[in-house]
């Protein structure tokens, strides 16, 4: 399934900020004014601008959201059952498996109806524990669907919470101290920026402002780094003209002075018949209260 998200790289919580940067970055590569060269640029455009025009319309994204949850229930549905079919020693005839399938449809689709209608005034909380009950009740012979670890459903259990060790040296407190600005500030870049990609640092879903250093991957134990930048809640920067490379992203919680670290991130640019592919990337920070699997505690002394 993919999505208008998928089309213009953007997470399903991004704010508007974030799909409207989104936009310019890929509009300025795929252009067919820029790229008259590529026979697809217009074709992709085309996708781009389509995407856009939905995730920029709060009823359009809204009907979209919508569609993806459908979606995904029914495509959760059917590989389970196709899952609990494989583990049987005998093999269902075409009839039993037409009458599955029309049993699941038609239960997705009353579990989205009813999720429709409660949303309004119940949440998501409540119709989560309905989907389950009702699924579940409809599987009940068929392995777990959170527990198996060979589950072709692909359904992922909910990041465990990270565990914070709050000392000095995880932490340095004395960053409150500094003076910080009130907007997204870059204060240095000492790299060539002579690159294509780019790097969207999104902190518009965060309530705490950080402070943010980006630097190559053989140096993530070592306090060098090649830009720096402060980032306050509800903002976000974009770092361009990042050089081909796997690089790293730290963050510095600018109140308690706590330290984290990214997963390696991978820029590459690539020759094609077309012309150049680069990458245009985006990381966002959330609430360590909610956890963070993109991120890893880190020493102080190594930020």
């Amino acid at each position: 399934m993919r999505t208008h998200y998928d089309n213009l790289k953007v997470s399903k919580d991004a704010p508007i900020e974030v799909i409207q940067a989104a936009y310019r970055s890929l509009a300025k590569k795929y252009h067919p004014d820029i790229n008259k060269d590529n026979p697809d640029a217009a074709r992709i455009m085309q996708i781009i601008n389509s995407s856009y025009e939905i995730l920029s319309d709060p009823q359009k994204r809204k009907e979209h959201d919508s569609w993806i949850i459908k979606e995904t229930w029914r495509e959760r549905a059917e590989a389970t059952l196709k899952q609990n079919a494989q583990t049987k020693i005998s093999t269902p005839t075409q009839k039993v498996k037409n009458d599955k399938n029309s049993f699941i449809t038609k239960t997705i689709d009353l579990i989205f109806s009813i999720f429709s209608l409660l949303r309004l005034g119940f949440g998501l909380c409540v119709i989560g524990f309905v989907a389950y009950a009702i699924i579940s009740g409809i599987f009940k012979t068929s392995v777990s669907l959170t527990n198996n670890k060979n589950d072709n459903s692909q359904i992922i259990e909910p990041s465990k919470q990270k565990t914070f060790v709050n000392s000095s040296n995880i932490c340095n407190a004395s960053v409150k101290n500094r003076k910080w600005p009130i907007t997204p500030t870059i204060f240095n870049q000492k790299d060539r920026r002579n690159g294509l990609s780019s790097l969207t640092l999104d902190n518009t879903r965060n309530n705490e402002d950080i402070y943010v250093r980006f630097t190559f991957e053989q140096d993530k134990n070592t306090s060098k780094f090649l830009r720096d930048v402060f980032i306050p809640a509800g903002n976000y920067a974009v770092l361009e003209k990042i050089p081909v490379g796997i690089y790293r992203v730290k963050t510095q919680n600018i109140k308690t002075g706590c330290v984290q670290i990214s997963e390696p991130i991978t820029m590459i640019e690539r020759k094609t018949t077309t012309g150049i592919e680069y990458s245009d990337n985006s990381l966002t920070f959330y609430p360590v209260i909610n956890g963070n699997t993109h991120f890893s505690t880190l020493p102080a002394s190594q930020f």
